[in-house]
């Protein structure tokens, strides 16, 4: 099915006219706090209520689970019973001060690192940045020590899958037996995101061990065998250091959080190594895999082997704007942030031009100028698109950022919301939801979109940019500098 993405019957006023509001902007430090009126004190209530919702469905029918199934009301272990729903929501129960934080934290107490179900294989990349950096988010927070400590004892757990001829972490591990497994591939973003993570953790124990495992990894990643210049190919071997042959290029799935914690690693300490990798991969993406549509609309898609750039966009992808933003501010790169809002009226377009409201997992631009086809018609409750927003809203002051949110959390209430939690939608085309829904809610859902939603709404200096730095997980790390 395509859908129509005619700008005459949007009701997003000037989302066109107000794209350029730059000149104000170069060379601006970080914004002054502004006030929040009334209705974003409303739109923030009302973003806390939905938190309260979906932690009441998880707290009934799977506390101390990995995840809440909210249809079927249980739980599952997908994540190898580490109780992931709950440590990556840790600090967003805090940030809005919420009184289940503190039966949540308790819990934290009981969780055991070293052990998961028979057979399990943990996902190395999936616990770094839900579990530890939950655990550091929350700890940035609150101060307890034994969150810290816990937060140590994650990561000792997960540095054996560093144990690699080139530093380069295994996808998977079996914890119960300490041994690898799942082959000797990994993505780059299964790689390239654990620096954050680690480095703060350096930073927070006195461990430099955890500072130096993450810079060996970077530096692997840096000197591989690459042929396009500021381009990381996808995939890697953990065994050589080698990029797999016949790359292909993206800033969706696989790739995504490699090029966000080359700019974020310079946010955080100041390493100048890494802003120039940073500026110089934003320099390549913009020339190689952005493209513009017939009818004029950004995307950054995907680049194959043989050269030809796909004209589709992930909602992964749609994280890019923020990064920009944050670059552009950061940097002094207007030009990044003209290119930021660009991609991210596409992302809400996403939003807007379908019966939900909700925006595909991936959409295919077409040769029509007006139309876009779904490849993947989920929606599975990502926070790529507000954070993209919250990012915009934080550098530019533009209100119209608050209300594309808004708009796109009143479809989340309409259409995922259920009895007890949130469900994510099979089919973003249809409106009708008796059979639309997938029995899950992913942790990130809390950890992120929601948190996202919340800061969207609130004022500038609570977790204000110039002083933080979020992780892909979207847990707030204070700077070093």
């Amino acid at each position: 099915m395509r859908l129509s993405v005619r700008f005459g019957v949007l009701l997003l006023g000037g989302l066109l006219g107000s794209l350029y509001l730059f000149n104000a902007y170069a060379g601006r430090g970080a914004s002054p706090a502004r006030g929040v009126s009334a209705r974003n004190q409303a739109r923030q209530h009302a973003v806390r209520a939905a938190m309260q919702h979906a932690w009441g469905g998880y707290r009934r029918f799977a506390f101390g689970r990995d995840e809440l199934q909210p249809l079927t009301q249980t739980g599952n272990d997908r994540w190898g019973n580490w109780s992931i729903t709950l440590l990556d929501s840790l600090d967003t129960l805090r940030l809005m001060r919420l009184a289940e934080y503190d039966e949540a934290k308790r819990h934290v107490q009981h969780v055991d690192f070293g052990r998961s179900p028979d057979g399990f294989k943990v996902n190395v990349f999936e616990m770094i940045i839900r579990a530890l950096g939950g655990l550091l988010g929350a700890y940035e927070l609150d101060g307890d020590p034994m969150l810290l400590r816990k937060a140590d004892e994650c990561a000792q757990t997960l540095v054996r899958a560093f144990g690699t001829p080139t530093g380069l972490n295994y996808a998977l591990m079996d914890v119960n037996d300490r041994g690898w497994t799942g082959g000797s591939r990994v993505s780059l973003a299964e790689a390239g995101t654990m620096q954050l993570e680690f480095k703060q953790l350096a930073r927070l124990t006195g461990k430099r061990e955890y500072w130096r495992m993450a810079e060996r990894v970077s530096e692997q990643l840096e000197g591989g065998n690459r042929t396009d210049p500021g381009l990381y190919p996808m995939f890697v071997s953990v065994e050589t250091g080698q990029y797999a042959p016949l790359p292909v290029y993206s800033v969706g799935a696989h790739a995504d959080s490699f090029y966000e914690y080359l700019l974020k690693q310079h946010l955080l300490d100041g390493t100048a190594k890494y802003r120039a990798r940073y500026e110089a991969a934003t320099d390549a993406i913009r020339t190689r895999l952005v493209g513009r549509t017939r009818g004029g609309l950004r995307f950054v898609g995907r680049l194959t082997a043989d050269g030809v750039l796909v004209p589709e966009m992930e909602h992964l992808a749609c994280f890019y704007p923020g990064l920009l933003a944050l670059g552009a501010q950061a940097l002094g790169r207007p030009r990044d942030l003209r290119l930021a809002e660009e991609l991210a009226l596409t992302c809400v377009l996403a939003y807007n031009s379908t019966a939900t409201g909700l925006a595909p997992e991936v959409a295919y631009f077409t040769d029509d100028a007006r139309v876009f086809e779904p490849v993947d018609p989920r929606y599975l409750l990502r926070p790529e698109t507000v954070e993209s927003l919250f990012v915009l809203y934080r550098v530019t002051g533009d209100p119209k950022y608050q209300d594309w949110g808004w708009q796109i959390f009143e479809a989340i209430e309409r259409h995922a919301r259920v009895a007890h939690g949130y469900a994510a939608v099979r089919n973003v085309l249809s409106a009708e939801m008796a059979t639309n829904r997938e029995d899950a809610m992913e942790s990130f859902f809390l950890a992120e979109t929601l948190k996202y939603l919340y800061l969207l709404f609130g004022p500038d200096d609570v977790l204000p940019l110039d002083k933080y730095v979020f992780t892909t997980e979207a847990h707030a790390f204070r700077k070093h500098t």
